[in-house]
């Protein structure tokens, strides 16, 4: 059985960007790994700190749930702050759970994405990306050995964000979109934080926006299908994935331009397991 990490700074990140792929993931067997960066202590609205984490964290253990997800793995650094948290802490501890766990493929924020201004974001883009080569060395951490872990290297690298650079990859989700929608519904900390924002925003600007206002005073549920539903449907069109498909679009990587060579002249290794869910990536 393929293990899958995600590896995400707030507990609604794995939902929003990839939570009908994790799900669909989950639907054919693979086990899926959830590393969850920050306490998410800051992330809402009207209540104090150790509220705002305790309640977070357990609106994640549902949604994860819902998911598919088989376990969480907690991190705890201060939410928002990862800009202030020295880059080889935080990649040495991804380094740790990548070799401990030996995900074949790793989800997580693409380091080259568009236009993203939360550091925490970032921060993880460029640990995570870092710490994919460093966890192969045997002269980096090298303490985690004495655990019994070993050097490792992920296979494939699923990059998500906002808007991605150069998008490679899109993965039909249709089926799996209500299951998606169930699960960030249960993040009703992080989504009343996030309408908390529009609302303030749109009253700078001078307006009231309607349904903005309509979800944060009632029931979220219909704002959430619609924008998840649509935001998929927009990525099946731009991708001709078929009437009525819906799809989630990431920049798929593994040996980079190395992969035409590495298809041409590798055998499989009698007795290892391989993963053939893609037809034209492995061969």
């Amino acid at each position: 059985m393929h293990t899958a990490m995600v590896i995400i700074p707030h507990s609604d990140d794995a939902v929003l960007f990839c939570g009908g792929t994790l799900a669909k993931f989950a639907s054919e067997g693979w086990q899926i790994i959830l590393v969850h960066v920050t306490d998410d202590t800051r992330d809402s609205v009207g209540l104090t700190a150790e509220e705002a984490k305790r309640r977070n964290a357990g609106e994640l253990q549902e949604s994860s749930r819902a998911l598919g997800v088989a376990e969480i793995v907690e991190l705890g650094f201060p939410t928002d702050s990862l800009a202030d948290v020295p880059l080889g802490q935080l990649r040495e501890r991804i380094v740790y759970h990548l070799r401990k766990h030996q995900p074949y493929a790793v989800f997580s924020f693409d380091p080259d994405q568009l236009g993203e201004d939360n550091m925490d974001h970032v921060r993880t883009a460029q640990a995570v990306t870092e710490a994919f080569w460093v966890a192969a060395f045997d002269l980096h951490y090298p303490e985690h050995f004495s655990e019994g872990l070993s050097p490792f290297s992920v296979c494939e690298r699923w990059y998500f964000g906002r808007e991605l650079a150069r998008p490679n990859h899109i993965e039909e989700v249709t089926d799996f979109i209500p299951k998606k929608i169930e699960a960030f519904l249960y993040h009703q900390t992080q989504i009343a934080n996030i309408l908390h924002q529009l609302i303030l925003q749109a009253r700078t600007w001078g307006r009231r926006i309607n349904i903005i206002e309509d979800a944060a005073n009632g029931d979220p549920r219909g704002l959430v299908s619609m924008f998840l539903t649509e935001q998929a449907e927009e990525l099946g069109n731009a991708w001709n994935l078929g009437e009525e498909k819906l799809g989630e679009v990431f920049r798929l990587e593994r040996f980079g331009h190395l992969e035409p060579l590495f298809q041409l002249h590798s055998e499989p290794i009698p007795g290892a397991e391989s993963s053939v869910r893609r037809e034209g990536l492995d061969k």
